[in-house]
């Protein structure tokens, strides 16, 4: 008798296979600097470093799933339905985190693109749409709202929001750069 490989199996494989060629082949072809650069002792986030991140995410999101396939292979409409929840809450958080911060400086007279790189200004759109998407997110899979959950997306956007920011004087936080 002849074993099947799931589709869960070959798609893991698959993506196994892109992240690593992602990392290891397209991002040193690609960049022109490393991870992180020091440039006159002073250390600045590299062009590879978020291709890299993205990278690692999908190779472990491979691992995770060549760990443990799913049995039902099916397509439902309510995959489908699932599918276009989370995009619809994707869009949302990532505009609210574009047009926040410069809705809010609206209000200055200064406007925001002077404020962009500043405390708080450049945290607002990053921590709002944060917020909303771990907070929705986790309370659409739960299926109840609850404020805990806002509470940790507050936490776990500002923690990624200080880790970038912090250690790099020049760093604009996305998406502050095209704004």
């Amino acid at each position: 008798m002849k074993s099947r490989i799931s589709t869960d199996i070959w798609l893991a494989l698959f993506f196994l296979v892109s992240a690593i060629l992602i990392v290891f082949v397209w991002i040193p072809m690609d960049t022109g600097t490393g991870l992180v650069e020091e440039v006159r002792r002073k250390f600045e986030i590299g062009d590879a470093l978020a291709p890299t991140v993205a990278g690692i995410v999908i190779f472990i999101g491979a691992v995770l799933l060549l760990l443990k396939p799913s049995h039902n292979n099916s397509l439902s409409s309510r995959n489908l339905s699932w599918m276009v929840t989370l995009l619809g809450f994707f869009t949302v958080s990532l505009i609210l985190m574009r047009y926040a911060g410069p809705l809010a400086a609206s209000w200055t007279e200064l406007g925001y693109r002077p404020l962009r790189a500043t405390p708080p200004w450049n945290y607002i759109g990053f921590l709002f749409g944060g917020t909303l998407m771990v907070g929705g997110l986790t309370s659409l899979v739960k299926r109840q709202l609850s404020f805990k959950d806002f509470t940790i997306g507050f936490v776990a956007s500002l923690f990624i929001a200080l880790l970038f920011d912090l250690p790099f004087d020049d760093l604009i936080l996305p998406p502050n750069g095209d704004v």
